[in-house]
């Protein structure tokens, strides 16, 4: 098979000084998570994103990121110590500098299992001198009435939940639940409490659809949600407001509907700026009509075209139309097969500038396909970049993949003179503290809860008394014996848990410590355990 011609985005050379401190712009997450003995030893995992937590049964747990520039994909990696049998993880959502994860554990034989959901924030930034690490926060669980049953999301309820995120302290879980004529049901998670609300149709937006299944979720701006469903449009909603409604916006009527089913010829993205783009790829006739052709050379014709939602008053702008002939014309198609492009993706800060996937299937077992990834740019009618996808399975097209921004909070603020030079030298012997669990060394955590500081360094300013104290007293609704054993268990370990607190929403930090001190109670009930959790701390 020919090679591409052209190729993605040139990274820094591995080993080289910018390989190492700078972090792309934006990055795009694909939807499953690596578990640590599946990406190799330890020392795949970027130790500067590294954020530790405890599972709802009390196991440790960490995340790390590999980050990519786009169209490349990203990954997030979960690391477990070795008694921990994971049965699947995924990300769910991601905006800004946060991603909301979903792992299920195996908890006994056939299909018993435990699903935990977390919020992974990158904190505050190399910039800020990791004033805040990376922090990952496990979410309180919902339980369905009347009895104490928790609730997991199906794959369809996973795709209706979304991530949205507002300052430094702000941040709402909502999934889309039901949807009727005059309005639907939400389930949110605002100030670690979960409701579920009923929100009405906005009065200027009429009714809603009769049936709704929502394809994607994505944030807008930092006040908006979004519910795509492929055939009847959007529907928005202000999360953050007192009182909330719904706001349906149709689909152009002049953007050709898919077939029929689930289809990946057509998705909405969400740009960094807030616009919002829908992309339509659809068949044509050889003749240039709309519909697919039996014509063998133009068997594949398609069209491509791209509107901008205009958010005063709702409506949609026609801004991009291409071909299938004016790319494959392209020298730089060459080798690409004349299929149907598929997972449209916007570029987050060139609207202009669309990812698709190109799979050429072989028709033979699974593993056998080649898929290729294209850049379109819409504006030039030109490929920006042709790639070969790590996938070799054709139904990679409907995995979902989540733009974030999350990558550019890891890139180092400009600095100057001797103190870049004694942050350098300073980075460069950074220890990884041991992890032992249950008596055994957890050899893949790969810095669990590291930050710029060794571990032998005390953070004095951190971890004083009165810094503690006061934090504590500004988490409303914090029982006296539990803000004791916080301070006893915040003061033991040279600021570590303190700083991973502080990083953590105000909303938050109520559950996080109770879920801390919870896990210190079971941890010394016996003294291989209250081992392991003191030195994990």
């Amino acid at each position: 098979m020919a090679a591409p011609p052209a190729t993605a985005a040139t990274q820094p050379p591995a080993g080289s000084s910018a390989a190492a401190t700078a972090y792309p712009r934006w990055v795009l997450f694909e939807q499953g998570i690596a578990e640590e003995s599946e990406v190799g030893s330890h020392s795949t995992a970027d130790a500067r994103t590294m954020a530790a937590a405890r599972t709802s049964t009390g196991h440790p747990i960490g995340v790390s990121l590999r980050l990519a520039a786009p169209p490349a994909e990203s990954r997030a990696c979960v690391h477990l110590p070795h008694s921990v049998d994971r049965k699947y993880a995924t990300i769910l959502a991601a905006h800004g500098d946060s991603v909301l994860i979903q792992i299920a554990f195996k908890t006994g034989g056939g299909f018993d299992k435990e699903i935990d959901y977390f919020v992974y924030n990158a904190g505050g930034g190399a910039g800020a001198g990791l004033a805040r690490p990376p922090a990952l926060c496990l979410l309180p669980p919902f339980y369905r009435t009347p009895g104490p049953v928790k609730r997991y999301l199906t794959m369809e309820e996973a795709a209706a939940t979304g991530l949205l995120r507002r300052g430094e302290d702000e941040l709402v879980v909502a999934e889309l639940l039901k949807v009727g004529a005059r309005g639907g049901e939400v389930l949110l998670l605002r100030a670690g409490e979960w409701t579920v609300k009923r929100l009405p149709v906005a009065a200027t937006r009429g009714k809603l659809p009769s049936s709704w299944s929502t394809h994607t979720t994505l944030p807008v701006g930092d006040e908006l949600l979004c519910w795509a469903d492929p055939y009847h449009g959007l529907i928005f909603a202000d999360v953050f407001g007192d009182s909330p409604t719904l706001r349906h916006v149709p689909f152009p009527a002049d953007a050709a509907r898919p077939a029929s089913g689930p289809t990946s010829s057509r998705d909405v993205c969400a740009t960094a700026d807030g616009a919002v783009r829908f992309v339509n790829v659809s068949p044509r006739c050889c003749c240039g009509g709309a519909g697919a052709t039996h014509c063998r050379s133009s068997r594949h014709a398609y069209t491509i075209t791209t509107w901008t939602l205009r958010m005063d008053d709702m409506a949609w702008v026609m801004d991009g139309m291409v071909d299938a002939t004016e790319l494959w014309r392209l020298d730089a198609y060459a080798g690409v097969p004349r299929e149907q492009p598929a997972r449209p993706v916007v570029s987050l800060y060139d609207p202009h500038a669309i990812s698709f996937l190109v799979c050429e299937r072989t028709d033979k077992d699974y593993g056998d396909d080649t898929l290729w990834v294209i850049v379109v740019d819409m504006r030039s009618k030109t490929l920006r970049s042709v790639s070969l996808h790590p996938g070799t399975e054709w139904y990679i097209v409907r995995d979902r993949v989540f733009p974030s921004t999350i990558s550019s909070c890891f890139n180092s603020s400009p600095s100057t003179g001797a103190s870049a030079a004694r942050k350098s030298r300073h980075t460069e012997t950074i220890e990884t503290p041991e992890l032992v669990v249950d008596g055994e060394l957890y050899e893949n955590h790969a810095g669990l809860q590291s930050s710029c500081k060794s571990p032998t360094e005390p953070n004095t300013q951190a971890s004083s008394a009165s810094t503690i104290l006061a934090a504590l007293e500004e988490i409303p609704g914090l029982p006296r014996d539990d803000k004791l054993k916080a301070y006893s268990i915040l003061s033991l370990d040279n600021g570590r848990r303190f700083t991973a607190l502080l990083g953590l929403p105000v909303s938050l930090r109520k559950d996080w410590l109770l879920m801390e001190i919870k896990a210190s109670e079971a941890a010394c009930s016996m003294c291989a355990a209250c081992t392991a959790h003191l030195r994990y701390a």
